[in-house]
């Protein structure tokens, strides 16, 4: 899993720091400020890959005699950092857009310019959907936030493309078009910063997953043999990882051993239909009237 996460988050910075360069050197000799920008976008893009190596890396440290829970918050801190300086550079072009609307905008040499948002919009986009299925595949939530980091990248290309063709080939009564792409874009990046900003910060104050996912956790516990019921489960979502604890009620009448290997197939089966978990802690209990509880789950009638 973290082999394959680095791998398409280096991709993202060469990608990135090549668009990146391109895009603003194009843009500083077409006069092209919408292409100067987008430019700085795939510039940010680049703080963002290197936020996102820095969470997958930590993530990937053991515990200490300092982080008993192991450094997988690191990956939420990262989200939070994407978020914020995506959340920032929307406003910011809320800002030129206003100010180009006030001031004018000069008309670039559009034609080149066109050509290469164009190469840059199809480079981004097989770069969101190889990240996007890397993320599907490992379930991260932090690789999905950094792919759409990227889509967000190719539709500021997108929005600029449309705004160079305008000015192309209706000349300069359509220069607004720069300012007017800018604005509406903005909002839209504004409204991704928002879903990765609630995530993130879902994931530091330990909120319960959605429910969904909490079914799908609990589905494989009664399927495991002697396993007679269950409560008190509990999930937490830890940087990009889950963690699992819950109390289980086995016959009371087997030994401990046999309790501990139950408990341990439960473990073992969650673990292994859920490569997403990473801990998963249990409580052993024996199935009696003072231990089922009402809100617990059961595959039978309480014990005598």
């Amino acid at each position: 899993m973290g082999s394959e996460s680095l791998r398409v988050t280096w991709l993202g910075v060469w990608v990135n720091l090549a668009l990146g360069g391109a895009k603003t050197v194009a843009g500083w000799f077409l006069g092209s400020k919408a292409l100067v920008a987008d430019g700085m976008h795939s510039l940010l893009d680049l703080l963002s890959d290197i936020a996102v190596l820095l969470g997958l890396v930590m993530a990937r440290r053991p515990e200490d005699a300092n982080h008993h829970f192991g450094h997988h918050k690191f990956a939420s801190f990262a989200k939070l950092l994407i978020g914020s300086s995506l959340l920032v550079f929307s406003a910011a072009l809320v800002v030129a857009a206003i100010f180009d609307f006030r001031s004018g905008v000069p008309v670039p040499k559009a034609g080149p310019g066109f050509v290469v948002i164009l190469i840059a919009i199809i480079t981004k986009e097989l770069l969101f959907w190889k990240t996007r299925a890397v993320a599907l595949r490992l379930k991260s939530s932090l690789l999905m936030a950094n792919a759409m980091h990227h889509r967000s990248d190719s539709l500021s290309s997108l929005g600029v493309a449309i705004a160079l063709l305008g000015v192309w080939l209706g000349g300069e009564e359509w220069a607004f078009l720069d300012a007017l792409v800018t604005l509406g874009l903005s909002f839209y990046l504004i409204i991704g910063a928002t879903r990765i900003l609630k995530e993130a910060g879902a994931d530091l104050v330990d909120a319960a997953p959605r429910r969904e996912i909490i079914e799908d956790f609990c589905e494989h516990i009664l399927t495991i043999p002697g396993a007679r019921a269950y409560h008190d489960f509990r999930v937490r979502r830890v940087g990009d990882v889950y963690e699992v604890d819950l109390h289980l009620q086995v016959d009371p009448k087997i030994t401990i051993e046999r309790g501990h290997t139950i408990s341990k197939e439960v473990k073992e089966r969650m673990l292994a239909e859920h490569p997403e978990v990473t801990t998963v802690l249990i409580h052993i209990e024996p199935a009696n009237e003072e231990h089922i509880k009402m809100r617990g789950i059961s595959d039978a009638a309480p014990l005598n």
